[in-house]
């Protein structure tokens, strides 16, 4: 047996004759030192120190945050709430003042600017009127064509009435 074992197989019709030689040559061919990588200094090239890789630090306070206070508990007291209320309703409100910037503002302006402001506001209430326009002509027109049909026919019984 251990002479069948050393001996090389036959060629066959499947098999090359060059993968038997491969395997007595790797045995016989050592293997070369594998590389080895520096990593401290791949570290230090791709990765310097002072390279700040557009991160900025932006230093911010805190989002403040009101604890709940415990002499607040109770909630609001309806008596004192009420006068709150009462007061108020005394008092103008605030948004009433908007009329007197606008008048503020055309005082300040020339006259070609009142004019084209004027002019702007009569053109921008007729095109804001234009529907209603249109609906009115619509209307008129067939008030006219009623009137027209009424008319004909109005004609024609009384040529008809001749005859």
């Amino acid at each position: 047996m251990a002479e069948n074992l050393a001996r090389r197989p036959k060629k066959s019709i499947l098999k090359n004759s060059s993968s038997f030689d491969k395997q007595e040559s790797q045995i016989s061919v050592k293997k070369p030192k594998e590389t080895k990588w520096d990593e401290m200094n791949i570290i230090a090239t791709l990765h310097p120190a002072d390279k700040d890789y557009g991160h900025m630090k932006i230093e911010e306070p805190k989002t403040p945050f009101n604890y709940m206070d415990p002499d607040h508990l109770d909630g609001l007291n309806p008596e004192e709430l009420a006068d709150r209320m009462a007061k108020a309703l005394d008092k103008p409100p605030k948004s009433l003042n908007e009329e007197s910037d606008e008048s503020e503002e055309e005082e300040d302006l020339t006259e070609e600017e009142k004019l084209r402001r004027k002019d702007f506001e009569m053109k921008r209430k007729k095109h804001y009127n234009e529907y209603h326009a249109l609906q009115m002509a619509k209307k008129l027109l067939e008030e006219e064509e009623d009137d027209d049909e009424n008319m004909q026919e109005a004609g024609q019984s009384s040529s008809s009435k001749k005859q």
